[in-house]
């Protein structure tokens, strides 16, 4: 499963999360507790942030590793800041375009 996939369920069961915990059937989907009555399933409280964890580890991304979450937030940070210089610097070049950098600042 790519990791995006993992990332997307993730937080879908964060959504349906109450307090961290989950209602899961069992097939292990997330159940919404109406949704369970009304079929009449069977469903298991569960620790969302533990199967999160889990769900994370066994594609290869350890989020119980403290350092490792601060790299990944400094690392969406700092893609998210260059993306942003990066429209600003189009933008610059965009309106210094229709002048003459060679002779600017030059006394004539």
């Amino acid at each position: 499963m790519k990791l995006k996939k993992v990332i997307e369920n993730a937080l879908n069961m964060l959504e349906k999360a109450d307090n961290g915990i989950v209602l899961m059937n069992m097939y292990n989907e997330v159940v919404h507790p109406a949704d369970a009555a009304f079929r009449g399933e069977t469903v298991h409280p569960y620790n969302a942030k533990a199967f999160i964890e889990e769900s994370l580890s066994q594609n290869g991304l350890d989020l119980k590793d403290k350092d490792l979450r601060m790299k990944l937030l400094k690392l969406i940070l700092i893609l998210e800041e260059t993306e942003a210089n990066k429209s600003r610097k189009k933008k610059l070049d965009d309106v210094l375009a229709g002048y003459d950098m060679e002779s600017f600042g030059k006394i004539v």
